[in-house]
Parts: C-alpha cells; structure tokens; sequence
C-alpha cells in the first residue's frame, strides 16, 4: 500500500468519526439553535422596557403604545361582534364630527362608566353595552323623550315598571342610574335569549320586541344587517345598532377619533344611609357640608326637597365620607326636627294646589301628610299640615319642625 493511499485512508476516517456524532443531532435541537438569537432579542427588549425609569419619557410612550393596541383591539372585537360597515362608518364620522356635543358627552360617560360597566360584567353580558346611553340620552339622568321615555336609559313608564322601576308621586327611578342601569342590562338579556344576536337585542330595546319579532317573520331572515335594508323596520331603529357600534367604538378609543384631552366628570361615588323619618334635603346638604344641588345629583330618583312621605324607610345617597359626620348631626338634633310642616287653616275657595304655591309645597306632600286619599278633599276651616321646603319657606310663616308641632298641640 502506498504512502498516498493510506494517508487517503486516515483522512477519512478522521472525517467519519467527526461527522457521524453531528449528524445524529435531532432537527429541532437545530431550530432551536437558529430561533435562539431572535427569541432573546425580545426577551431584552421587554425587560429594558419594564427597566425604564418612570420618570424617563420612554416609560410613557411604551405604556400608550400598549394602551393603543389594547384599544384597538378592543375595537376589533366589537366589530366582530356587530358588524363593520358602511353604516357603521358613516355614523363613525358623524360622531366625529361633533366634537362639542359628543365629547360633552363622553366626559359625563367618565361619571359613570365604572359602576354601568361592572353592572353588565356581573350579569355575564358585554360591557360595552355600557356605551348604549350615549346616543340615548348622553349620560343625562333627567333626559326625557315626547313618547314618555325618561332617565338615562330612556324607559318608558310600562317597560320600567316592568323590569322593576318605582314611579310615583315622590320617585322616578328610570333617574337613577344605577338602578335604571340594572333594568336596561335585564331586559337586553332577555332581549337576546329571545332573538339570539345583540343586534336585534338593541333593536328590540329600541323599537319594542314585537316590532322585531314582526320583522323578522315578515322578510324570513333574522340577521339584523338584512332587515335594516328592508322597511319592516323603522328609520330610527335602522340607525339605532350602528350608531351604537360607532359611539361604543369612539368611547373605547377617543383619541383615536379625535377626541383628545377629555375631562371626565368626577366619578359617582358616595356614601349610602338609610333615613327612617322624612328628610328636607336641604338639611341633608347642610349636614354633609355640601351645595342641595349636589344632594340632588346624587338622588337623581327624587322629585321634590324631601325625600319620600309614603315610606317607612328611605336609602339616601350622600357625598362620599360624609355618612360618620352625617349621622352625629342626625343623632344630636333628632329625626323629629329634620322634616318641617306649616299648620294651615283652608280657607273658602282654596285647593291643595293653590295652597302647595302659595307655601312652596307639593300637592302630593300635602295629600299624604294629611291622609287626604284619593278623592283628596279638604274642608273651609279645618286646619291641615303642609309640608314645607325650608331651603326657601313661606315668608311671614309659622314654620315648625314636626316635634314643635307636637310640643304644641300638647299644650
């Protein structure tokens, strides 16, 4: 054997025994290897951008990076959920366009959305539904409508009562908007066991479930987007499912649709407490160091300075960390001195209507104070009991808290 031949020999066998063991390396172990570079690249850079200082300018971009594309996915999802289209465009810039009103709006949204959206998250259903009073009412709990539709949900008297509502002479609570808010999310519920999509659940909250109902018999299809280009349904609830898609999109991300700098109202938190004797809300504010205005906007429910008369029991809602300094005060003057009452004499001709004017009184006051009934029929001569506003009493009247009155009729 030649000197050439057996170096060729121990050449090869050098390379055999070098390449057998690399060659036995499993495929992924070499993925690995070559994705290995890239997947540590991100790692670092998602530790550096949790390692900016909070102070450093890049912190802030980072998190509205983050929140944008949480946003817009957020938006995605809805559109998913209620279509994307033309419709839905249009109405995306007329919103748009109306930055005053409709950022008036949005802000006052800021008020309450918390609390709405909780409401409907409990209850299992999307909390974007919480968005639907934007093109209700704007967020006003005392909007109302000329078919009879009131508060921020725009119920009318017959749905209201329905879903459990309270509306008397003292109360209104389609005004309330926690208590409205948890009607609205019963009824859309019930709204879409019925027909199965939000889109006709929003239609029937708009148009009444029959009219749906009706529609969708009458073009024997039950997709929403179909029956909007037919006229089985009205103009208004044509508009109604897309306008929601467009406002709920806009509130999910408004500097997205140019709504930048929004100043949202202080949010609606309060204390609670549970009044068991008549209560003028004047004596509330002064009680809880705040303006009667702001007693009022957090009853929103209530119709007149008092709370009701026809109750044995009342849960008032009074400025957030005041209940403990509230219910001393109560507790040193006594419920007795917290409702005031002007004795009056009827004269000839008089009416309950012309006396609750004459002493800035409500009709409905005065009919239960005196246990008058329905015929509420009063007397020349007899001496009734009206209750009085104190916030402006009957000038040059005897106005008497109810323990006064008492003391006196004793004497």
């Amino acid at each position: 054997m030649s000197i050439f031949r057996t170096i060729y020999i121990y050449i090869c066998i050098l390379l055999l025994t070098t390449l057998l063991p690399l060659a036995s390396v499993p495929a992924f172990a070499c993925i690995h290897i070559n994705v290995t570079p890239r997947v540590s690249e991100n790692l670092t850079s998602i530790t550096d951008r949790q390692a900016v200082p909070e102070g450093d300018s890049r912190a802030g971009l980072s998190r509205d990076a983050e929140t944008g594309n949480l946003k817009e996915s957020a938006i995605e999802k809805l559109f998913e959920r209620y279509g994307f289209n033309k419709v839905v465009q249009k109405s995306i810039k007329y919103y748009s366009e109306k930055k005053r009103s409709f950022g008036s709006a949005l802000s006052l949204a800021g008020r309450y959305i918390d609390k709405l959206s909780a409401v409907f998250t409990e209850k299992g259903l999307p909390s974007e539904l919480a968005f639907l009073p934007l093109i209700e009412s704007g967020y006003r709990n005392h909007a109302a409508s000329d078919k009879s539709a009131a508060g921020m949900w725009q119920f009318i008297p017959s749905t209201a009562r329905r879903y459990g509502l309270k509306i008397d002479s003292w109360v209104d609570e389609r005004r309330d908007p926690i208590k409205s808010t948890i009607a609205a999310s019963e009824y859309l519920k019930d709204m879409y066991d019925k027909f199965g999509s939000w889109n006709l659940a929003l239609a029937a909250y708009n148009a009444g479930e029959g009219k749906i109902m009706s529609a969708i018999q009458n073009h024997k299809d039950d997709d929403y987007w179909n029956i909007s280009k037919t006229g089985f349904i009205a103009n208004e609830t044509k508009n109604f499912v897309p306008s929601f898609v467009a406002a709920a999109a806009i509130a999910t991300y408004p500097e997205k649709y140019g709504f930048d700098n929004l100043n949202d109202a202080a949010p609606f938190i309060y204390d609670e407490v549970l009044i068991k004797t008549p209560m003028d809300l004047g004596t509330v504010a002064l009680f809880t160091g705040v303006s009667l205005s702001d007693i009022k906007e957090l009853n929103p429910e209530l119709k007149y300075w008092c709370t009701p008369l026809n109750v044995k029991e009342y849960t008032l809602r009074i400025p957030n960390g005041t209940k403990e300094a509230f219910e001393e005060k109560v507790a040193e003057v006594g419920e007795d001195e917290l409702f005031y009452v002007q004795p009056y004499k009827v004269k000839k001709g008089d009416t309950i209507g012309s006396i609750a004017k004459k002493l800035n009184s409500s009709t409905e006051a005065i009919i239960q104070m005196n246990s008058l009934g329905s015929n509420a029929v009063i007397i020349a001569g007899k001496e009734i009991l009206v209750p009085v506003n104190i916030t402006d009493p009957y000038k040059g009247g005897n106005v008497l808290s109810r323990q006064s009155l008492i003391k006196s009729k004793e004497l």
